[in-house]
């Protein structure tokens, strides 16, 4: 019996199905099945009710399940104060993050397996946390926004402003906005929220600006590359677009105004059993990430 193979026996019950876990786990159905049943064979004892249109967990199968899952954070635990002694952690971390924080996010976690080189890091794009952590087998995610599930622990990452920024390019083409008011004269790139929202109402704190969309994206890289490709002036948080910023490809407009800041947060299961890779990255982002914010 193998401690992989009853933690694939957690993910099927969370998962309700071998598809499902075989799909977060980057594994073949059969694969996940037959293990299943080998350990079925071992416990002398059938976990699930199999049918074609449901998975569930017979009498036997809900009692171990039960138990296992404080048997098999002990052994995390355990493995974790092993790490902790020879001061060389090994493993992989799996994260969620959303696809507009890969500028952001890819030079601090290169800076983190830098640091540890034995450490495997699995990257997943995300857009609903509450369902990827559990079906892409997540071991944290990066969302921005409210957090509506009570049974995940959030930490705060930061609270993420958004400025108007334009390429030089455009600006001696166009002509530098001196107010609010004249940015209705100008092209602007505008993004597309996951919802269909077109984000074409720029929220600061002391307005709301009505601006001319030329060009739209629910992509926010995409949007970036617009902007610095000197389509229109665009409205966007700095830290995902810091090498731009820096190399001067973009240049922020009426810094006067500041908008509405949206809380980041690192999500993950609540449970304390949390590998010591993960826990290291955890407390790695929450210091780089802030940091690198700052440089905006």
């Amino acid at each position: 019996m193998r401690i992989e193979d009853l933690n694939l026996f957690t993910i099927v019950v969370k998962l309700g199905s071998f598809t499902a876990a075989a799909n977060a786990l980057d594994l073949p159905r059969a694969n996940v099945s037959r293990r299943i049943g080998e350990l079925e064979k071992s416990l002398n004892a059938q976990l699930f009710f199999r049918t074609t249109r449901q998975l569930r967990l017979t009498q036997h199968g809900e009692a171990y399940y039960h138990e296992l899952l404080t048997v098999l954070e002990g052994f995390e635990q355990a493995k974790n104060k092993l790490l902790d002694i020879d001061e060389k952690p090994v493993g992989k971390i799996k994260v969620g993050f959303l696809p507009e924080s890969d500028e952001a996010l890819q030079p601090a976690l290169a800076k983190f397996q830098q640091m540890y080189p034995e450490i495997e890091l699995d990257l997943r794009i995300t857009n609903n946390y509450a369902t990827d952590i559990y079906t892409q087998a997540l071991d944290f995610v990066i969302h921005a926004g409210k957090v509506q599930d009570s049974g995940f622990i959030a930490r705060r990452l930061l609270s993420l402003g958004r400025s108007i920024y334009a390429s030089p390019e455009y600006l001696n083409k166009h002509g530098v906005p001196k107010t609010l008011q004249q940015l209705a004269q100008h092209e602007a790139i505008c993004y597309r929220w996951p919802d269909g929202t077109l984000d074409d109402k720029w929220d600061l704190i002391t307005d709301i600006v009505n601006v001319n969309c030329r060009f739209s994206c629910n992509h926010m890289g995409f949007v970036r590359r617009a902007i610095v490709g000197g389509q229109g002036i665009g409205f966007m948080p700095p830290l995902f677009a810091l090498a731009a910023i820096e190399s001067q490809s973009l240049v922020r407009i009426l810094p006067e105004y500041e908008s509405k800041k949206e809380d980041v947060w690192l999500i993950y299961p609540d449970r304390k059993g949390i590998s010591l890779p993960t826990r290291l990255l955890i407390d790695f982002l929450l210091q780089e990430i802030p940091e690198r914010a700052g440089l905006s």
